[in-house]
């Protein structure tokens, strides 16, 4: 008796014992998730661990198979999602350890699948991607022509994190992706209501956008500037205020721009990019030489950004910080990383779900663009009169000269054929002022001095030059005031050696001369690298 006794205890142990052994054995299907993005919708399958699987394409099927793995009982066995390229999702159990994922598609279109490994909160994932390369051809084709037929300022505007990737997140659960799309919405609609400015997004919508496509966007478009706008945090909830941060490509500025700019390089992992963790970058000589003046130009307009911000709210470094943000990685454009404010600040939470804050943050990046990027305004026929001896009026139309970075214009020029007074002298010439000229540019264009010209226009050295304004001109009155002209013309330039620092805008505003002046003096493009110590000849001593 005591026999069966014993031995019904040890059957009893043993069911209790190895049947939870084998249940724990197995691993399970956390949940299934989706975003939809205008080329690619995505699947992702939270798992408890790093689980093996088999993939099977066929026709407008998907099947993936898990071994050893189960479903929770509140997952639904059929999940219609109706989004573009797929259908629903199909859950079946084929045996006691193994589940099959089927993802129903419209079309045979092409599905990409791979995992992702843990990382902070985010489990083992499995990831189906399908993709649309018809949509992402059109619209990279779309940005081109954009590049192609530009009139306007072009600014990308970058919200970032996005799908997977949440971004920072508040104490009482606001998400920094969704926070930083509201306020590149207004940002984006308050430039485009301005006259010579175009703005785009490099996403409008809750999905992830890897770091490599949002700057080829930019590069597509051909923008003037870049913004990647954020949301900070800090472990201290008393942390707040704004900051602005540029590239570096030594090193951060501070530890804190060091560790934000590490979180931030995260997102292509976290987001679900399949190429996150690629270190692949460009020769770092070539890089660095063509990003030194680019750098210089996004530090100028970082100043701006704090100066426009600080009317907002308040500031946490009075200074553009650095640090090796690879969102910022353009050689060619200037590129900042605004942080709005702290989300992990509940005053500050508080007031990035505002609506009225989330306008003034757009409003004061908005002011501080067209202070640093004026638009250029459109040209119409511009009418210039010049009178003559003789009889009737008459047209007749000129090409004008091609500026570097604007497209041919027609002029309209009418000739009034009068009689001249005995003086020999004739009337008084206008100049409209066009985009970046400066009052010794248009003094040297035409052959006379800068006091002169204050002189004739009742003007003053710090008199604001806008453009469209119509300069008065001396008239001509002897061949020895042409003569005279042409020594102005030839007036001496003066050797300038590039400093740490200097961009070509800084060197123009310091000798009175324009850009395309600088770069039509010294046989050079607007891009070319800026180097120290490089000789330029400017048309005035710049240390006056």
């Amino acid at each position: 008796m005591n026999r069966i006794r014993k031995n019904i205890i040890v059957c009893a142990l043993s069911a209790i014992v190895l049947s939870p052994l084998h249940a724990f054995a197995l691993n399970k299907i956390i949940n299934i998730r989706h975003w939809t993005a205008p080329d690619h919708t995505r699947v992702v399958i939270d798992a408890s661990d790093d689980i093996p699987y088999t993939v099977e394409k066929s026709g407008k099927i998907v099947r993936i198979d898990f071994k050893n793995t189960q479903l929770p009982e509140d997952l639904p066995r059929e999940l219609v999602l109706k989004k573009p390229g797929i259908d629903k999702i199909i859950l079946e159990v084929p045996s006691q350890d193994a589940v099959r994922v089927q993802l129903m598609l419209t079309d045979p279109v092409a599905a990409k699948v791979f995992k992702l490994k843990k990382i902070q909160e985010k489990p083992d994932r499995i990831v189906i991607d399908i993709e649309f390369p018809e949509v992402e051809k059109q619209e990279s084709k779309e940005r081109e022509q954009v590049k192609v037929l530009r009139k306007d300022k072009i600014v990308v505007i970058d919200p970032g994190h996005g799908g997977e990737d949440p971004g920072a997140v508040g104490k009482r659960g606001t998400q920094e992706k969704r926070v930083v799309l509201e306020i590149s919405r207004k940002l984006r609609d308050i430039l485009n209501k301005k006259k010579g400015y175009r703005a785009f997004l490099t996403r409008n919508g809750d999905y992830y956008v890897p770091f490599k496509k949002r700057l080829k966007i930019a590069r597509e478009y051909g923008a003037d500037l870049f913004l990647s706008i954020h949301a900070d945090a800090f472990k201290l909830r008393g942390a707040r205020g704004s900051s602005v941060y540029c590239l570096s490509l030594r090193g951060a500025s501070s530890e804190a721009a060091r560790i934000l700019a590490r979180n931030e390089n995260l997102a292509d992992i976290i987001g679900g990019d399949p190429n996150g963790e690629s270190t692949e970058e460009s020769d770092p000589i070539i890089l660095n030489m063509f990003q030194t003046n680019t750098i210089n130009t996004s530090k100028i307009y970082g100043k701006s950004v704090l100066k426009h911000l600080d009317r907002v709210s308040q500031i946490k470094f009075g200074k553009v910080q650095e640090a090796p943000f690879r969102v910022l990685k353009l050689p060619e454009i200037p590129s900042l990383l605004i942080e709005t404010a702290y989300i992990s600040n509940p005053r500050e939470e508080k007031l990035l779900r505002n609506n009225q804050f989330q306008m003034k943050v757009a409003r004061a990046i908005a002011s501080s663009i067209t202070e640093f990027l004026p638009a250029q305004p459109p040209a119409p026929k511009i009418v210039l009169t010049r009178t003559e001896k003789g009889g009737d009026a008459e047209k007749s139309t000129a090409e004008a000269v091609k500026d570097d970075d604007s497209p041919r214009k027609e002029y309209v020029v009418s000739f009034s054929r009068e009689k001249s007074p005995s003086t020999k002298k004739s009337a008084v010439t206008t100049h409209t002022v066009r985009k970046g000229e400066t009052l010794g540019g248009i003094a040297r264009e035409h052959g006379t001095t800068i006091n002169v010209l204050l002189k004739l226009n009742d003007m003053k050295r710090k008199d604001p030059l806008y453009v469209g304004k119509k300069v008065k001109l001396p008239g001509k009155e002897t061949e020895k005031g042409r003569n005279a002209k042409s020594s102005v013309a030839k007036s001496k330039t003066y050797t300038y050696r590039v400093k740490k620092g200097d961009t070509l805008d800084k060197i123009a505003k310091r000798c009175g001369a324009s850009v395309t002046e600088l770069c039509r003096l010294n046989q050079m493009k607007r891009d070319d690298v800026l180097y120290v110590n490089r000789k330029l000849r400017l048309p005035s001593d710049p240390s006056m």
